[in-house]
């Protein structure tokens, strides 16, 4: 069996006060890692269970667990820091981290890919154990909250370029009472963009094309209505591509002139970009041509994939019914 050591590489303050969290969700590779971490965590929440269970609930409660491992994770990061009533939380987080990265030791065969996970768990767990006590108090992780943007970082400054047309004071900021029903969606949009798993949402769309193929007794029109349908309805990948983008075009302004990286949840832009004004400005100008946005600052990101789907079976139902 595979020895692996621990301890090495823990993190710490540096002399200018900066604590280099590392973020298993933002590691370079962790999409072809997730697959992994997941099975781990399905493990994980499999041998909590204490009686009898369903599949079904396992894999509810396995979902349940991995959205707090990411959410709960991430929310330290931002801190840098925990509050005396999160003591708790914070050490239930690293001994949960501790159990992920046991199981996935425990595997039967390591290769370079388990490898390069056990160590990006573990600088997660290293950076979760020596987070600094910070003063104050602020809110424990509950399952029932919303998912948020965290302010300064990557997705809430895309927001909050993108929701300006929608605020009802221009000078006001991006709080729900300051912003229309339409803004509101689009944040809310943004922000479901921001914790999606892609791979797994593209899955979805796969296995319901799949379906829609295999289903008998449609018409030929009745068949391309709904395989038109199925794509529509998963056109906004679309976004993934540009905020994918626009955050490599965002590296290459930022590092490592102003920063040794980014991370994409993670990182306050609102930090680096006090050094780098002009940056800001490059950034908000690039994300308008990303995002593809008009002169009154509405963005179309979608008219293009929505106007290319529906031509192809309009095509498809004028000749081939």
């Amino acid at each position: 069996m595979t020895e692996f050591n621990y301890q090495l590489n823990p993190v710490h303050v540096d002399p200018s006060g900066h604590y280099d969290f590392q973020n298993v969700f933002d590691f370079p590779d962790f999409i072809e890692m997730r697959p992994v971490l997941r099975e781990a965590v399905r493990q994980v929440a499999k041998e909590g269970v204490k009686e009898p269970t369903l599949p079904v609930q396992v894999e509810r409660m396995a979902t349940a667990l991995e959205e707090q491992l990411e959410r709960c994770t991430r929310k330290y990061e931002h801190q840098a820091g925990y509050y005396p009533n999160q003591k708790k939380e914070k050490n239930e987080l690293a001994r949960l981290f501790t159990h992920v990265l046991q199981a996935v030791s425990a595997r039967d065969e390591i290769d370079q890919d388990i490898e390069d996970l056990v160590y990006a768990v573990n600088q997660t767990r290293l950076s979760i154990i020596g987070l600094p006590l910070l003063e104050g108090e602020e809110p424990l992780y509950s399952p029932d909250q919303d998912q948020e943007l965290l302010p300064g970082t990557f997705y809430y400054l895309v927001a909050l370029e993108l929701v300006r047309p929608y605020l009802k004071d221009p000078k006001g900021g991006m709080v729900p009472e300051n912003v229309t029903k339409k803004g509101r969606n689009l944040v809310l949009h943004l922000t479901t963009y921001a914790y999606r798993d892609w791979d797994s949402y593209l899955t979805h769309q796969y296995d319901e094309q799949h379906a829609i193929e295999n289903q008998k007794g449609l018409t030929n029109v009745e068949y391309y209505d709904r395989l038109e349908e199925n794509e529509r309805h998963y056109a906004d990948h679309a976004y993934a591509d540009v905020l994918a983008d626009l955050f490599g075009d965002l590296e290459q302004m930022l590092v490592p002139t102003y920063c040794d990286h980014l991370a994409i949840m993670g990182t306050n832009l609102e930090q680096v970009f006090q050094k780098a004004p002009l940056v800001r400005l490059q950034f908000t100008q690039k994300a308008r041509e990303r995002f593809l946005v008009d002169d009154q600052g509405e963005e179309h990101v979608m008219d293009q994939p929505l106007q290319s789907i529906h031509q192809k079976y309009e095509f498809y139902r004028t000749n081939f019914s």
